[in-house]
């Protein structure tokens, strides 16, 4: 690929370089604010990266298969999230990941569903 190529993809490389640095800070400062952030910053590319790869197998293998693809993978993120934090002794924060998440699909179709029915009915 050339570099015009790569170009929209620019943001998720630099945000990339969060993950080795959430590393090294864990191994300097220790747990904390400084690692929560550069960690939460470097798993943003991680999932775009993920829907993306998801997307592609999807393309090739069929509606069916790809569907089901994007349904098993597209949570992927935060399953990830919840094995680490009940692996660390934090079923709390796997809850509360799970949670909020089901929330938020929920209110966000929800109020998708209600923008284009008020956008298509003219309400």
């Amino acid at each position: 690929m050339d570099r015009k190529a790569l170009r929209p993809f620019a943001w998720a490389f630099a945000l990339g370089a969060f993950v080795p640095l959430s590393w090294v800070l864990e191994l300097t400062l220790g747990p904390g604010v400084p690692v929560f952030i550069a960690a939460s910053l470097g798993i943003v590319p991680l999932a775009w990266f993920m829907g993306l790869a998801t997307e592609e197998l999807g393309k090739h293998a069929g509606p069916g298969v790809g569907g089901l693809l994007n349904a098993t993978f597209g949570n992927l993120t935060e399953l990830i999230i919840a094995f680490f934090a009940i692996a660390g002794g934090h079923p709390e924060v796997a809850q509360a990941s799970i949670t909020g998440s089901i929330i938020g699909n929920i209110l966000l179709v929800l109020g998708l569903s209600m923008v284009a029915g008020g956008l298509r009915h003219k309400a």
